[in-house]
């Protein structure tokens, strides 16, 4: 089977753009897909991707088209446990989905590749399986804070084995129905946990009376450092905003940052991560293991005779989220966010 460098499959790729956030002379509205926008463009929620303005001459060049991938080359940080090298397939269904033209942001790369060497959802899932893998990793450098990937060296670098065009159908096909599968289920878990969190609600108003909300909480607890090198490590970037689940991890030797295990909620410290919803419940460990995560997470567990899961829908609790944001000392920073009362 051939091995070949993905400089050899590509046939244009381009920087994206930001625009303005107004109405200006020579240029058109378009709507701005970013990295934090992958996996809710993917679930098929576009609301949240920005409008903008961008130059007219600039939008055909980086305007999307079905069967394009973005991947993002710019963003985050080592010291907060962000990667780049995510992607996102431009399958049929999510161009429709918006009124306007699509571009990338420009911390992000259109990629377009040649139809006739590879099929594009195949060279998509390589790209995936180069970021679920950690190899993005090796394609990054850190300027000002800010990890860049190496685009130029990732095209030469990384080999995508490449089989017969109909055994790469088959495969991306195949691929593509474990997708839509996963994306049914989180559907009904979105379902079911709006259910819960309404029944959480529910308690606030039905409750009589109030106890602080550390007599159920403890912030930050006290955890045993992991007993192997290569423990599960939990980026930022794998902190979903929408549901409790955390769908990846990756595992690395220990150095710092924070500390948990199943039953714990993990909670973004930092804007905009806090006001976009970055909120998971950690339930992948094996019996006993410790993992650790982002220095930027905050680590809720219940207390003693407190279910486990009412940290997470604490924190999914608009009066908790608002009366955090508040706390924010600075864009990058913040206190613990604890409220004083929880009814």
């Amino acid at each position: 089977m051939t091995r070949r460098p993905y400089r050899d499959l590509v046939l244009f790729a381009r920087g994206g753009g930001w625009g303005a956030d107004r109405e200006l002379d020579g240029h058109d509205p378009v709507a701005v897909i970013r990295g934090t926008d992958f996996a809710a463009v993917r679930a098929g929620r576009t609301e949240t991707v920005p409008r903008r303005w961008e130059k007219r001459t600039l939008i055909v060049p980086r305007r999307v088209r079905p069967d394009d991938v973005l991947l993002e080359i710019s963003g985050g940080s080592a010291a907060r446990g962000q990667t780049t090298g995510r992607s996102l397939f431009v399958g049929p269904d999510v161009l429709p989905a918006f009124e306007l033209p699509v571009i990338p942001a420009s911390f992000c790369r259109l990629v377009r590749f040649d139809t006739t060497l590879v099929d594009p959802r195949y060279a998509y899932y390589g790209l995936l399986d180069m970021y679920l893998s950690g190899r993005a990793g090796d394609y990054e450098n850190q300027s000002t804070g800010i990890s860049n990937f190496q685009f130029e060296r990732f095209l030469d670098a990384e080999l995508l084995r490449v089989p017969p065009p109909a055994e790469q159908r088959r495969i991306a096909g195949v691929l593509a129905a474990l997708d839509d599968k996963i994306e049914i289920n989180e559907r009904v878990v979105t379902a079911t946990e709006e259910l819960l969190r309404a029944e959480f609600d529910a308690l606030a108003v039905t409750g009589d009376g109030s106890v602080p909300v550390t007599e159920l909480v403890e912030f930050n607890p006290r955890t045993a450092p992991p007993e192997r090198a290569g423990a599960p490590y939990v980026d930022m970037a794998a902190l979903p905003t929408h549901v409790a689940g955390i769908r990846s991890w990756s595992h690395r030797p220990p150095r710092g940052g924070s500390r948990f295990r199943n039953g714990d909620t993990l909670l973004a410290r930092i804007t905009p991560c806090l006001e976009n919803g970055k909120t998971g419940y950690v339930d992948f460990l094996a019996p006993g293991e410790t993992a650790t995560g982002s220095t930027e997470f905050i680590v809720l567990r219940a207390r003693p005779g407190v279910p486990p899961q009412f940290p997470y829908f604490l924190a999914r609790d608009e009066g908790f989220r608002g009366h955090a944001v508040r706390k924010m000392a600075a864009p990058s920073t913040s206190p613990e966010p604890s409220p004083s009362r929880a009814r």
